[in-house]
């Protein structure tokens, strides 16, 4: 990787346009995709900056350097334009998860390890600047990365399902069961949401963002893909698919969590609409409380409250043994089963 030089312009219009896309996020230096670009310079002094990608960012760049161009020009210049803009800040990019989204989908260990191997060469042989010209549009391609891809050699088992993604699988099958009961409003499927989520797992509050604007029928918030679908192993497949935006945020929030006794600050970045969505209003003023109060009526706000203040503090927390995949595999069963009998009963019914 070479120099980047850039002068007052070029560096004014890769911060500006990043902000203008909103690509990064965290809570306390970008939370709704405007990076205070001030304080976050500032703690790079202390602590080391990783830009953790998303899997459409992942496929969007290992494209781009098989191919040399995208057919989505737009795609193309956003993810030059991130590429410029981690170089230019010395912020190295993890693409861990990405690869592991990939990994369990066509469960393979081979796989990802060449990715990993592609994407680590990205890194080797492209010129700093030629990203940057690629952003500008002053180019419409760029090379075809020719070092070789054989797999690269890490113990890692990206195809091994994590605990965070069986447990949002396991959520996003008991969404789907609440979505195919028309007769439940939405404050009633957020209460029962929330019981059987006290009952069985952990709360993570990107869950309880995105059930509050599905329920609520907020405008691009859809349920998993195939809900309305009498096969069931074509619900299980958009109950993962949804999962794993879910997966993201919850295993990066475990990073943020232990942030201020760590040597490093992860930001997250996508360009899904989804995952911003939920991002945004997780780590808005207010937080859930808030979204919840926006979406639902002032009564129907305070029940939820009630059901939240009334479980925290009488909950007994689950049981998930000494291996908790065993606990959240019989889970997954369990609320399979729960989705097959109400499809016996009722048959066919699209969650609109």
């Amino acid at each position: 990787m070479s120099f980047l030089v850039l002068d007052d312009d070029e560096y004014s219009f890769i911060w500006e346009t990043l902000c203008e896309l909103q690509l990064i996020f965290h809570p306390s230096y970008s939370r709704e995709g405007n990076i205070d670009y001030k304080e976050l310079l500032h703690v790079k002094n202390s602590k080391r900056i990783i830009v953790m990608l998303d899997r459409n960012l992942l496929s969007g760049l290992l494209k781009l350097s098989r191919d040399g161009y995208l057919n989505d020009e737009q795609e193309m210049r956003i993810i030059a334009l991130l590429m410029t803009w981690m170089i230019m800040n010395n912020f190295p990019a993890s693409a861990g998860l990405a690869l592991k989204e990939y990994a369990t989908k066509i469960n393979d260990i081979i796989e990802p390890k060449r990715e990993l191997r592609e994407f680590n060469n990205i890194f080797d042989y492209y010129p700093s600047m030629m990203w940057l010209r690629l952003a500008e549009a002053a180019i419409d391609r760029i090379p075809v990365c020719p070092l070789p891809t054989e797999p690269f050699i890490t113990e890692i088992e990206y195809n091994e399902d994590d605990d965070h993604l069986l447990m949002h699988i396991a959520e996003m099958l008991y969404v789907v069961y609440l979505c195919r009961r028309p007769e439940l409003s939405p404050v009633e499927k957020m209460l029962d949401f929330l019981i059987w989520n006290y009952k069985y797992l952990l709360i993570c509050e990107s869950t309880l963002v995105y059930t509050a604007m599905l329920f609520t029928n907020q405008s691009g918030i859809k349920a998993p893909k195939n809900s309305g679908s009498n096969d069931i192993e074509k619900i299980l497949t958009g109950c993962r698919n949804q999962a794993w935006d879910l997966n993201y945020l919850s295993n990066w929030s475990s990073f943020h969590y232990y942030e201020k006794t760590m040597d490093e600050i992860f930001m997250f970045a996508t360009n899904d609409i989804l995952l911003k969505r939920i991002f945004i209003n997780t780590y808005a003023d207010g937080g859930v409380g808030a979204l919840i109060e926006a979406v639902f009526s002032k009564s129907d706000s305070q029940k939820i409250f009630d059901a939240i203040n009334f479980n925290q503090g009488n909950r007994i927390k689950p049981d998930f043994g000494v291996n908790p995949k065993i606990y959240l595999r019989q889970l997954i069963e369990q609320e399979k089963h729960r989705v097959m009998e109400i499809i016996s009963d009722r048959g066919h019914f699209s969650y609109q």
